[in-house]
């Protein structure tokens, strides 16, 4: 196994893409990388920057699934890159690893969470001047009900119990 892959990426190089699939997670050797929606469009939103030492790709590594975000070098970005085959040793090895990567996806769910409820606020304020009380509080419940069947219907979490 060779989990020594070290990948350079020069500043505003794209790393992974929004709606590509991804076959490797990346560790942050040295330099930033910025997680982005929608990178390079009209409503391009900046999730935030990782440093050295974080983990990013993991998702689609586990899941197999397209990227939710694009990751776009800050700068010189030194990164090493683990593949499907390789990713049961480099936790093995280093069971470090396995704590940063589960501190990234726990950040993951978080920044996905907050973001949920900044988009419900946002709606519920343009509904606010023409709905009444009523709908609003369905309105709301309608949004809280998605955000958690959307959570136990996604291939990125299990089922809730």
């Amino acid at each position: 196994m060779d989990r020594t892959k070290i990948k350079v990426f020069a500043e505003d190089e794209v790393v992974i893409s929004e709606g590509q699939r991804n076959t490797e997670m990346y560790k942050i050797v040295s330099g930033q990388a910025a997680i982005y929606f929608d990178y390079g469009k009209e409503n391009e939103y900046l999730v935030g920057v990782l440093t050295d030492g974080r983990c990013f790709g993991e998702i689609g590594l586990l899941t197999g699934k397209p990227s939710l975000f694009s990751v776009v070098a800050v700068s010189s970005l030194m990164l090493l890159g683990i593949d499907a085959d390789d990713f049961e040793g480099f936790i093995a090895e280093e069971p470090k690893n396995a704590a940063d990567i589960m501190r990234n996806l726990a950040g993951t769910v978080v920044t996905m969470g907050a973001n949920v409820n900044l988009l419900k606020d946002e709606m519920l304020q343009a509904f606010s001047d023409k709905a009444d009380d009523k709908r609003m509080e369905q309105i709301n419940r309608s949004i809280l009900r998605y955000k958690v069947s959307g959570m136990q219907g996604s291939p990125y979490f299990s089922k809730l119990t």
